[in-house]
């Protein structure tokens, strides 16, 4: 696939998106929707990806792309213009057209039109599929298991109208003939726009017809509105949890579970109801993730039981064997096998060690207003409840915190520190 450059279209202005974000932008599982576009065209291309974009979201697509080619549409008048404007890297070339805003497209299914270009040595090939309501699709028109045209919704007839295998827009082609035939298409005389799917009977009549796979319909779904947003999402999301089932990973309540594109959980996890997962987390055998948790940037170890209520944030590290009970928050640590942080706590920049006991209500002062400090609990430690350990600070081996201590020095090992005001008995009046 090395001799195969890919274009992707995100020049559209995303009008008919009602959001302050771009629709290119929105997140899809942990990444931009376009990401997954350009994830497929990495695997397809290399570093010969061609993005057409407009002059208001350039700056942005390079700095998620830093190794593709960008071109300006300059003027919204249609695909065969955007892909025009990609000409000069295109030549004596075979390309791919992808659309940013259609996320759901597989490999499998752009190997098979590859696939499909190769053996018929055609000198182009295009997706299709069957849809269940092909109402607002061009409907593809077929002879002799050729793509005879390609008739727009607004312009179809009666029988037309029935006809339910319908265009993707995604196509393989030879870029000199492509282009060549691209400039017979005619502005239409409604929108003044220049139809790509017009090449397609250009093609015929030469006798040089396009090829034809068929996919699913749900893959080639583009985003165009906020509902079709959380309709792709939902669809994601039920691609990403089936694919964990399959493996062995017990998911409580599927429909209320959200998964990341880089989730990796191990078989025989059990994950409750209202658990999201967000990118860059790891979960191995044996663990369980209780209802309502809240996961990001993580690695969990082996039987590990977290939640429910629990939020653990980026760069944590959680050991064998661990507990991390109901309202349990934990930042930027490591939490040693067989230790038990087992509610309401706050955990923030700090190292634990091996079957350390953090009792209810502890919280790491990691913050002085300038800087974060890290604090050290080293083996054994217990903490009493209700702490707070004003950091930089030690508590060393086997040490142990008095409950509703204000700690600010290191503990020496096997020592038990008490911090408390004095109690005092005011008789009331």
């Amino acid at each position: 696939m090395s001799n195969i450059s890919t274009v992707i279209l995100a020049a559209g202005k995303s009008t008919r998106f009602k959001s302050t974000k771009g629709k290119l932008l929105q997140d899809l599982a942990g990444l931009p929707i376009i990401s997954h576009v350009y994830n497929i065209a990495k695997k397809i291309s290399g570093r010969k990806i061609i993005i057409v974009c407009n002059k208001n979201n350039i700056r942005e697509l390079k700095s998620l792309f830093s190794d593709c080619i960008f071109v300006i549409q300059k003027k919204q008048d249609g695909t065969a213009n955007a892909i025009l404007a990609a000409k000069p890297h295109l030549l004596n070339k075979n390309f791919l057209v992808l659309f940013g805003d259609v996320p759901l497209i597989t490999l499998k299914s752009i190997k098979k039109l590859i696939n499909k270009f190769k053996s018929n040595k055609t000198s182009g090939s295009m997706i299709a599929f069957q849809a269940s309501n092909p109402s607002g699709y061009g409907r593809v028109i077929t002879k002799n298991n050729k793509v005879l045209k390609i008739v727009e919704d607004f312009k179809t007839n009666n029988e037309e109208q029935k006809i339910k295998l319908c265009n993707s827009g995604v196509l393989l082609v030879k870029s000199n003939l492509f282009f060549n035939n691209l400039s017979q298409i005619k502005a239409h005389n409604i929108k003044k726009e220049k139809f790509l799917p017009d090449i397609f009977e250009i093609y015929f009549n030469q006798n040089k017809p396009f090829s034809y796979v068929v996919c699913l319909e749900e893959e080639m779904l583009g985003v165009n509105t906020l509902e079709d947003y959380i309709k792709i999402d939902a669809i994601y999301q039920h691609t990403l949890v089936n694919k964990f089932i399959r493996k062995g990973v017990f998911i409580i309540n599927p429909k209320s579970c959200r998964l990341s594109f880089d989730t990796e959980v191990a078989k025989g996890v059990i994950i409750e109801a209202n658990v999201v997962i967000k990118e860059k987390v790891k979960i191995a055998k044996g663990s369980i993730i209780k209802s309502h948790s809240y996961i990001q940037g993580t690695v969990i170890r082996e039987n590990c039981s977290i939640g429910p209520y629990a939020r653990i944030r980026p760069s944590s590290i959680i050991s064998k064997n661990v507990k991390i009970g109901n309202y349990v928050e934990i930042k930027n640590s490591i939490v040693g096998n067989s230790s038990s942080i087992a509610h309401l706590s706050y955990i923030g920049d700090t190292e634990i060690g091996k079957k350390v006991n953090i009792g209810a209500g502890t919280i790491t002062c990691n913050f002085d207003g300038k800087n974060k400090h890290r604090t050290i609990i080293k083996d054994g430690a217990f903490i009493g409840s209700n702490s707070s350990l004003v950091a930089p600070i030690i508590i060393n081996k086997n040490a142990k915190i008095g409950a509703g201590s204000v700690i600010n020095k290191d503990i020496p090992a096997k020592y038990l520190a008490i911090e408390r005001s004095k109690l005092k008995f005011i008789k009331k009046n």
